[in-house]
């Protein structure tokens, strides 16, 4: 009886033989023999049962540790039919289900069948994004083909993604102040791109308005029309409201109650008014701290901040920094350049009033000293002289207006930009200088000078003042020698030079003998009016180069004139 299959479960139920009821003895002998006759097959149907129950033991373990496991895992862990039959969710599954408005007692939506039934047709492990209700999740389904379900293992990932939409907003912002939008519409977008990352917030930028007494109007999207009039002006100061207190002490204000807040008695009746209960505030400041404006949020109830909110105030408050102070550096570039073009026009009007106006007089004075001088049997020693020197003038006069009238046109009649052979320039610009060499005994060698992008009629004024001025400061006694050369710098433009063997100067004036009408010698010493090296450095500019001198009192001179290798289209 012992591995019989009805006596084994006979006593199993009954605790043992010895419980048995004498009426079931003449059943279980019928048993017995029954089991004796067929011992074969009872044997196998036992042994199958044996395997079964053990098989089912197993599994209803592994079912019972599956279970632990995922009723303690944090993360939602599911699993669905492939019919679409919710067969388990865990207790971290529940906040998932009803964001995506399904729940343990009711049939799961379209959705979830679809996503289920998807996920076991790839028949392979797969990760997914999925938003509900803006809460965004990482589903990775693990299909079970054998069993015909499904086990899907959530993660929510909203943090993550918040984060990096609020970066890519960010970089939204950045592009559009490199692409230079409207001042406006960057204002407008900072305002609308921060209330989407805070539920039921109304932000605002405030401008410092240029008296730096009070804030002004710049930008509100979602604010009342009726409020933003009302505060058109809000002045700095202890209780001027969230915006007038946070510029006034540089720092953040809170009011969780505006219904409440002594700093909002100016401006309690507006807001209440306009549903407004609660408004943060912080300064917008420059990179020397001083204040540019302010960035507040609105909410319609009382609350305060969450630390993730007060890092988004500052964080938009940085960038509206950025956008103002980008928005008055373009302003002052465009007055600048307004500015720019008012002074050109004056220097047209100079230069038209020098060229005829300033000239005529003078051409004046010089015909009737002449004509005095021509009767001098008439006139005095003193006369004669009185005149000569108002002659002197005169001449001294004109010569400096015309260099004044060059001086202004450098830039405004320049020719544009080509190849200009300088050893040619040179070479005519010595010949030109003939007189004065054969007058002065000098030498001038040349030696290689480079093609370069220039202008070719203000190359020749170049080349001509530098060589006229080593031909003029020259020793008493001592015949000028000037030399002329070229080589390419580091960076591949032209370096030219003219050096002298004159009188030099004290290196301290290096860049004041730049300077229009900067004279180191006296006019009886050395003629000129002092504007030569003042035209030579404007048509240097002008070529994007720089001129520099290096010299000694006594040992001569060296100029040196950097000329960039290739030049722009526009002169």
């Amino acid at each position: 009886m012992k591995h019989k299959l009805l006596i084994d479960q006979v006593k199993k139920h009954l605790g043992g033989m010895d419980n048995i009821h004498p009426q079931l003895e003449s059943f279980l002998s019928a048993v017995n023999c029954s089991y004796q006759q067929f011992e074969g097959n009872y044997s196998l149907l036992e042994q199958t049962m044996n395997i079964s129950s053990k098989d089912i033991l197993e599994k209803n373990e592994e079912i019972k540790w599956f279970r632990r496991l995922s009723d303690g895992n944090p993360h939602p862990v599911l699993r669905i039919s492939r019919d679409g039959q919710l067969l388990y969710f865990n207790h971290a599954s529940l906040p998932l289900l009803k964001l995506s408005n399904a729940g343990p007692s009711q049939p799961l939506s379209h959705e979830w069948k679809k996503l289920a039934r998807d996920g076991f047709n790839h028949q392979k492990n797969r990760t997914i994004e999925l938003e509900f209700s803006e809460h965004f999740f990482s589903i990775t389904l693990s299909p079970v083909v054998e069993q015909n379900y499904v086990n899907i293992y959530g993660f929510d990932i909203t943090n993550r993604k918040v984060a990096e939409n609020y970066l890519l907003d960010h970089n939204n912002i950045l592009g559009s102040l490199v692409a230079g939008r409207p001042f406006q519409e960057i204002l407008d977008g900072l305002n609308q791109k921060a209330e989407k990352h805070s539920s039921g917030m109304m932000s605002s930028i405030l401008i410092l308005d240029q008296s730096k007494k009070y804030l002004c109007y710049g930008s509100a999207p979602s604010l009342p029309a009726e409020y933003i009039k009302k505060t058109s002006q809000v002045f700095l100061g202890p209780k001027e409201g969230s915006c007038g207190t946070a510029a006034f002490l540089k720092r953040m204000v809170i009011s969780e109650d505006i219904a409440y807040d002594p700093l909002w008695e100016e401006y309690r009746a507006a807001a209440i008014t306009s549903g407004l209960r609660a408004c943060w505030s912080i300064p917008i400041l420059d990179f020397a701290g001083d204040v540019l404006g302010t960035f507040a949020s609105y909410f319609t109830q009382p609350r305060k901040p969450s630390p993730a909110e007060i890092q988004l105030i500052k964080t938009s408050a940085n960038f509206a920094a950025l956008a103002i102070q980008n928005y008055n550096v373009q302003n002052d570039l465009k007055n600048n350049a307004e500015e720019l073009e008012r002074s050109n026009n004056d220097l047209k009007d100079f230069a038209h009033i020098a060229s005829h106006d300033l000239q005529e007089p003078l051409r004046k004075i010089s015909i009737f000293s002449d004509r005095l001088k021509s009767a001098k049997s008439h006139l005095s020693k003193q006369h004669i002289n009185d005149l000569s020197r108002m002659g002197s003038a005169a001449q001294r006069m004109q010569a400096l207006i015309e260099d004044l009238l060059q001086l202004s046109q450098i830039t405004a009649k320049g020719q544009p930009f080509q190849k200009v052979n300088l050893t040619e320039i040179a070479s005519e610009v010595i010949e030109d200088l003939e007189a004065r060499i054969i007058e002065t005994q000098g030498n001038i060698k040349q030696g290689f000078l480079p093609t370069v992008d220039a202008d070719p009629f203000q190359m020749r004024q170049l080349l001509q003042n530098l060589i006229g001025n080593a031909l003029k400061y020259h020793k008493a006694g001592l015949p000028p020698a000037v030399y002329l050369s070229s080589h390419p710098d580091e960076n591949g433009d032209w370096e030219i030079s003219v050096r002298d063997n004159g009188i030099g100067l004290d290196e301290k004036f290096s860049e004041r003998i730049f300077t229009p009408l900067e004279r180191l010698h006296g006019r009886s010493a050395y003629e000129g009016t002092g504007i030569g090296l003042a035209i030579c450095k404007k048509i240097v500019s002008r070529h994007g180069g720089k001129i520099t001198v290096k010299s000694q009192l006594g040992k001569g001179s060296k100029f040196t004139v950097t000329l960039p290798k290739g030049q722009s289209d526009a002169a």
